[in-house]
């Protein structure tokens, strides 16, 4: 398999996300307040194949990441936001794509 190739729309979304920031830890803050504001949560997603409910996505306990905030069997659990596949609406999945991007890179 070959290198995975730039998506101009990706770097573009991720230049609106991380216009003022300085440093990883602002950039981060940008992806959390863009999933607040813009993703249409709660949405289904699955987790290792199994089938979650995303309530929220946040940074928490210090981590350097961000985690999402899932329901199943009616526990919440909270996941590291690259372990979620989301079954959302094209925005918001986007948003994901742009965030996967973002991590792979920095």
């Amino acid at each position: 398999m070959g290198p995975r190739r730039r998506d101009p729309g990706l770097d573009e979304l991720i230049a609106d996300i991380t216009v003022d920031c300085n440093d990883e830890d602002e950039e981060l803050m940008g992806f959390e307040t863009f999933f607040d504001e813009w993703a249409a949560l709660p949405c289904p997603g699955s987790v290792i194949g199994e089938d979650v409910q995303v309530l929220s996505v946040a940074r928490q306990h210090g981590r350097r990441e961000l985690v999402a905030n899932c329901e199943r069997g009616g526990r919440e659990y909270q996941i590291a936001l690259l372990d979620v596949e989301f079954k959302a609406d094209p925005a918001t999945e986007r948003l994901l794509a742009a965030y996967r991007w973002w991590a792979e890179c920095r």
